[in-house]
């Protein structure tokens, strides 16, 4: 059964009963540890930018599947629940998403998941850098992206990666635009390259 989240909650919930919540309303929250919660606020700028980075994941991974002959599979999401863990159920959206490919009806969950992409706001920095961060590397997830951005488009993507399996997460890059224009130059997890002049707001025609 549908129902309308009326928050607050005395008690926290399953996962079950979150994802029972009517879908346009659930869209706009995230559970942790039980407990639902609104997501920050996001701008168009903030959201293009999230496009265009599953967008550029994604062109990197058709390359890597058409190289691989068909070994591996990945896909590209915005905004989706990532379960991260189930007790006490707690799932984020990242604002874009890099995973191996699963059955339509299977939940996505941390298992799945090769690189997530926070873009970063002034409503969520900290959000961002310490509490997804910590959530992400506890799940095991292997790289996590933080992307800034101006009105042109991205602007720094800050590269992390488990130190083992459990985290913490390592820094191991930081480019900025006015660096050249790779954006992304890495071989983990398969080789890939992503432009700036692909993560603009407004792209060139």
């Amino acid at each position: 059964m549908t129902v309308i989240w009326q928050g607050p909650q005395p008690t926290p919930i399953d996962w079950v009963t979150f994802l029972d919540i009517e879908e346009d309303v659930r869209r706009e929250l995230e559970i942790v540890d039980g407990f639902v919660v609104p997501r920050e606020q996001r701008g168009r700028d903030h959201q293009k930018v999230g496009t265009r980075l599953s967008l550029a994941l994604e062109r990197a991974a058709v390359a890597e599947m058409r190289g691989s002959g068909g070994g591996s599979c990945y896909e590209t999401n915005t905004e989706v629940d990532v379960l991260l863990w189930e007790v006490p159920p707690t799932a984020r959206k990242p604002d874009a998403v890099l995973h191996r490919c699963l059955p339509e009806f299977e939940q996505l969950a941390a298992g799945h998941c090769v690189i997530v992409v926070e873009v970063l706001s002034t409503w969520s920095e900290r959000r961002d850098r310490v509490h997804k961060m910590s959530d992400y590397a506890d799940a095991g997830i292997p790289h996590y992206w933080l992307v800034s951005f101006d009105k042109i488009g991205a602007l720094t993507i800050e590269r992390y990666t488990l130190s083992d399996r459990t985290g913490p997460y390592i820094h191991i890059g930081t480019g900025h635009r006015d660096m050249g224009p790779v954006a992304v130059a890495a071989s983990d997890p398969f080789p890939l390259e992503l432009l700036w002049a692909d993560l603009e707001i407004a792209p060139r025609v």
